[in-house]
């Protein structure tokens, strides 16, 4: 039943004095642990004569006739008092977010009426989070800019709410620091391949930005889905939970014990939720550098979010280019992968733990070049956060069989800048049965890589491209028997003169991982200098 606007305001003093309008709670959802991080605070009027009246009919009315302030007012003290209530029933809920209106910041004292309630409670600025819509920023530029400074150098977190709303939403961030980017659940109303090529882009901005994500008004799977595809670090909606009132939502909290995140889960996943899912190479800091991944992927990155506890590692998320890579190596699920996480006896789990640690250790991105059943892969990993107990993981995968022919040269050279891109000649080997793969060649020199006996190759290699002077030099660099010795710190490199040119080669044998038998990467490159 609509209920007069002037009903509304008549009513509306003793509504706020018996307790008829209260906060509604919310909860938003940690992306990928679909855990509780944060609830919003959303009025509700109960009224014992007219009943439940919609926020659509009564938040106008009152915004109209100046008595919203009063209403926020009231729902933030209401919101403080259950956050004490939570932290003395020992219920770590760690933030609430409220609404603040246009009209509040006409209000001179809303800065110390906010702080002044959350004082009487004893509530911190870290725990209230301020959503303010863009309609603010527009209409009250003045004290907008005066009052969001004095909110930031309080601490209070400041979300823009409904982002993408308003005509102006770019000038927005040029001009403020949001710590919080909510979008308008009209993108999720409509779920087209539109809106989800909208949506992504404005994501991608936000977390280049540092600013974190949200998305209202999930109300399915497959958005929700979509939507950690993504990168969106939280969601908020019916498909996870409808706005309850106090009781009922203490009452879903301890039907669901540990569905909310502790405070140092929060800061561990917040530094996550800063990674940029959709970069095409994500693990680097800057986009335009060569990508890793196929440039006519429409997949997105081959990227997986590994978690490490202890020795044992878990998947988080896992990119459909990612899973495909690993059916390459012999995976079909990955929980194949995982087992061998924790058994931790293979050579390839030693070597691969070994990126790991290191990665973790220095906060650098770490590479390594490893063959499995004929296929070449490198993985990258880099370390986006780490708690005393747990570190998540970055990591990229990239596969080429040895056994097809590359599609083109530059397909390797943007598969690997750092592997690729300066060599004339990259050449798997394997001593033990005398054979060798070509993997990439600038050079008219195939025919010495593709033979089965390695030794005769690397002699016709030597008689008819090394320079003469330099060939007992060179059949020496190139003795099986004594390499695998020499190669302990990780590669040998030497520097030989060529035959057609008389100019310097740089070639390296580097030990690759390899389970079943000893493995080394044969590269020639040019060097400059005719001096050596």
């Amino acid at each position: 039943m609509a209920v007069s606007e002037d009903c509304i305001v008549k009513k509306f003093p003793e509504a706020i004095e018996r307790g008829y309008i209260v906060p509604f709670f919310q909860p938003v959802f940690r992306t990928f642990t679909e855990k509780i991080c944060s609830i919003e605070a959303l009025a509700r009027w109960m009224d014992p004569d007219m009943g439940m009246l919609s926020p659509a009919d009564f938040i106008p009315a009152l915004e109209k006739n100046g008595l919203i302030y009063e209403l926020d007012m009231s729902i933030l003290r209401q919101t403080c008092a259950f956050y004490r209530k939570l932290i003395e029933r020992e219920t770590p809920i760690h933030s609430f977010s409220v609404n603040l209106s246009r009209g509040d910041f006409k209000e001179k004292d809303m800065y110390e009426r906010i702080t002044g309630i959350l004082k009487e409670y004893d509530v911190p600025t870290s725990a209230i989070k301020l959503e303010i819509t863009e309609g603010v920023m527009l209409q009250e530029v003045e004290s907008f800019r005066r009052l969001f400074s004095l909110f930031n150098e309080a601490g209070f977190t400041i979300w823009i709410d409904d982002f993408g709303s308003g005509y102006s939403s770019l000038n927005m961030l040029q001009n403020y620091n949001f710590d919080f980017m909510k979008f308008d659940m009209l993108f999720l109303k409509d779920f087209s391949a539109k809106n989800r090529q909208v949506l992504a882009p404005m994501i991608f901005m936000a977390q280049n930005l540092g600013i974190h994500t949200l998305a209202e008004g999930v109300e399915t799977e497959e958005q929700m889905k979509f939507l950690r595809s993504i990168g969106c670090e939280t969601l908020q909606g019916y498909y996870y939970s409808k706005p309850l009132s106090e009781d009922a939502f203490i009452k879903y909290l301890d039907d669901h014990p540990g569905l909310y995140e502790t405070y140092e889960e929060k800061i561990y996943w917040e530094k996550i939720g800063r990674f940029n899912f959709q970069r095409t190479n994500p693990l680097d800091t800057f986009s335009a550098e060569i990508d890793f991944d196929d440039e006519d992927s429409d997949k997105g990155a081959s990227l997986a979010l590994v978690e490490f506890s202890g020795e044992e590692g878990r998947f988080v998320y896992v990119s459909e280019v990612f899973k495909d890579r690993l059916k390459e190596l012999g995976y079909d699920h990955l929980e194949e992968l995982e087992d061998g996480f924790k058994k931790k006896k293979s050579n390839r789990y030693l070597t691969l733990y070994r990126l790991v640690t290191n990665t973790i250790a220095s906060g650098a991105v770490q590479e390594l070049d490893y063959i499995r059943n004929g296929v070449y892969y490198k993985v990258r990993a880099r370390c986006l956060a780490k708690t005393s107990k747990k570190a998540m993981l970055a990591m990229q995968l990239r596969t080429f069989d040895a056994e097809t022919e590359v599609r083109t040269a530059g397909e390797m050279i943007k598969y690997s800048n750092a592997l690729f891109a300066t060599y004339d000649l990259v050449t798997a080997i394997y001593p033990e049965r005398d054979a060798s793969d070509r993997l990439y060649s600038t050079l008219g020199i195939q025919t010495y890589a593709s033979l089965t006996d390695l030794r005769k190759s690397i002699k016709n290699f030597c008689e008819n491209e090394v320079a003469e002077e330099d060939r007992e030099k060179y059949m020496a660099f190139m003795n099986l028997d004594t390499l695998d010795e020499r190669c302990a710190p990780g590669y040998v490199q030497g520097f030989f003169r060529m035959q057609a040119t008389g100019n310097y080669k740089s070639i390296r044998l580097s030990r690759i991982a390899n389970d079943t038998e000893k493995s080394y990467l044969y590269t020639i490159q040019a060097v400059p200098d005719k001096s050596l």
